[in-house]
């Protein structure tokens, strides 16, 4: 459905911060800070999934079962991205996997992205599949799944406005994290 070659998503790094950037489980306040840096692309995916605010969708990875939710935050305080996994209510065995993250996320790719693969493990520990649905726009989310093992399912129409959304799922490998 998608080719995508590794040169299309991975350049040099360029942190504009001073600190580097490290993974830590996530708090809330992380989600007010991020929720005025949000991606415009994050937010619109929001919008027209869930409709509403990006405070109310990061606030709610807090109430999830099972939820497990870390940040991507530096030494200064600045919140990059929040991502996490939860439950599937409705299949066993299965669980809802997501990332929301500022415009600096891309400042550092390549770090960004080996550390992804480790952190994708780690939340698929307790799922055999881990998906979402992502908006069809969102290009650069649906890069970053693929290099990381997610495969595109179907097209479906989400939401109250019905946009095309992306079925993108993972099975888990057998990996010792």
């Amino acid at each position: 459905m998608l080719e995508l070659k590794w040169k299309d998503f991975i350049t040099e790094d360029h942190n504009v911060h001073n600190a580097v950037p490290f993974v830590r489980e996530a708090i809330l306040e992380d989600a007010l800070v991020l929720a005025q840096n949000i991606r415009k692309l994050d937010k619109l995916e929001i919008k027209y999934s869930h409709n509403v605010t990006p405070v109310a969708a990061l606030m709610s990875a807090f109430q999830t079962q099972n939820g497990k939710n870390y940040s991507i935050v530096d030494d200064d305080g600045y919140v990059y991205a929040m991502f996490g996994v939860s439950d599937c209510l409705q299949n066993k065995g299965y669980g809802v996997i997501w990332l929301l993250c500022s415009e600096e996320l891309k400042k550092f790719p390549r770090r960004f992205y080996i550390e992804s693969k480790y952190w994708l493990d780690v939340l698929q520990q307790d799922y055999e599949i881990i998906y979402n649905y992502v908006y069809e726009k969102n290009w650069l989310s649906l890069k970053w799944l693929q290099l990381c093992g997610f495969k595109p399912v179907k097209k479906v129409k989400v939401g109250t406005k019905n946009k095309n959304f992306i079925l993108i799922s993972r099975e888990r490998k057998n990996t010792n994290v």
